[in-house]
């Protein structure tokens, strides 16, 4: 097995045995990848402070192989971004779960070419810190990750949610038609979601 490093948003961590994790993560190429962290629970120097958390933004080295299915072994792992602003209060946490969950179901191990489904993730987590309004936040990511997945029928409505990154979602709010079209839009564009990442990847 060879060593190698990369830059990974964590998607999903699972209690393995009794200090054991195995992390689900997307890789800054798109790809899925599932590691082992061997005493991750009990190591404070090579995992300590929280660092192996859903949602954060993280370095990982880990010995890499080639064998379909095999977890990689993960060796060390060094905080890039946590969010935190995520967690300043339950519906910022709920909405970047729900994302989480929309990247995790889709993405796939070894695609390389998925980097803006890993760069929608990032943007709309850090955005989702600092939002005023979040209801028109996850209309905004709904409509760029059904449009990335190329399963939404376009409608003249969805024009400015697509133009404009998620980044620069503020510059979306100053439309007075957007309140609107959540209320109108929102709950049926988030059904068409859950439909769809069912089908996706139902075991994730």
């Amino acid at each position: 097995m060879s060593e190698k490093q990369d830059r990974f948003i964590i998607l999903k961590c699972i209690k393995y045995g009794e200090s054991d994790l195995i992390l689900h993560a997307l890789s800054s190429q798109g790809a899925k990848y599932s590691f082992l962290a061997r005493g991750a629970l009990k190591s404070k120097k090579r995992f300590g402070g929280g660092i192996l958390q859903p949602s954060h933004f993280v370095s990982l080295t880990f010995k890499d192989t080639s064998e379909e299915g095999k977890l990689r072994i993960l060796n060390e792992a060094t905080l890039i971004d946590d969010f935190k602003s995520i967690r300043t209060d339950y519906e910022r946490l709920d909405f970047a779960l729900f994302a989480l969950n929309c990247a995790g179901s889709v993405s796939q191990a070894g695609d390389v070419h998925s980097d803006f489904l890993f760069n929608l993730l990032g943007n709309t987590l850090r955005t989702a810190g600092v939002a005023e309004n979040l209801t028109a936040l996850k209309l905004h990511f709904c409509l760029k990750f059904l449009f990335q997945q190329g399963v939404v029928s376009i409608e003249e409505w969805m024009s400015p949610f697509l133009r404009i990154n998620i980044m620069d979602h503020a510059t979306l709010l100053m439309d007075n038609s957007v309140q609107s079209h959540v209320d109108n839009y929102l709950d049926s564009i988030e059904s068409l979601v859950m439909q769809y990442i069912k089908t996706a990847d139902p075991g994730f």
